[in-house]
């Protein structure tokens, strides 16, 4: 489907000058692999899971002394980070993510308040595939839905959890699943893990 996103390992974007990374998830291959050949210009990092994990550790190793780093205990004081930097950018920035997907897209709404677009912007999933789902019929997002059915933390309906995306919302789009037979509720499957 065309609206799904497709994310892809992490590299570096050589015409930036400014390369901030944001970290959401842990995964400790990411730092291996992306530090290994370092792009020219001012490197930040900010990592929004705790000091002690195997992800921060692999960041900490690899990091170089030339780059600034943030260590965040949680999500929100990682994006209020986040957009302290990116209000202190300069043309030429570049933001990757590296997190589960519901984490992308909360780290894609601080950029875009700073006109940061898809060119500016790169994204691998790490850790966990599970999906933020927005509820069409009370308009709440439900983070981290790994089957293919879920629960509204809203309204408390059934959403069948489709592969369409919406990123004005950063969520995939959730329907009533018994709508027309109620109570008649497909096996529920974990599928995105």
């Amino acid at each position: 489907m065309k609206s799904t996103p497709v994310h892809h390992p992490l590299e570096w974007d050589i015409a930036g000058h400014e390369h901030i990374v944001f970290v959401g998830a842990d995964d400790a291959s990411v730092p291996e692999r992306l530090l290994s050949d370092l792009p020219t210009g001012t490197l930040a990092l900010i990592h929004a899971a705790s000091r002690t994990s195997a992800s921060a550790e692999a960041w900490a190793a690899r990091w170089p002394a030339s780059g600034s780093a943030t260590w965040c205990d949680d999500m929100p004081s990682a994006l209020a980070q986040l957009d302290a930097r990116l209000a202190a950018a300069t043309m030429g920035a570049r933001l990757y993510i590296a997190a589960t997907e519901t984490r992308i897209w909360s780290v894609w709404e601080v950029a875009k308040r700073y006109a940061l677009g898809r060119d500016q912007v790169r994204t691998e999933c790490i850790a966990s595939a599970a999906r933020p789902v927005f509820c069409v019929h009370c308009r709440t997002t439900t983070p981290d839905v790994r089957t293919n059915i879920g629960d509204c933390n809203g309204c408390g309906r059934k959403l069948f959890v489709r592969d369409h995306f919406s990123r004005r919302l950063g969520a995939y789009m959730g329907f009533q699943i018994d709508a027309e037979v109620p109570g008649e509720i497909p096996a529920i499957e974990e599928i995105y893990p």
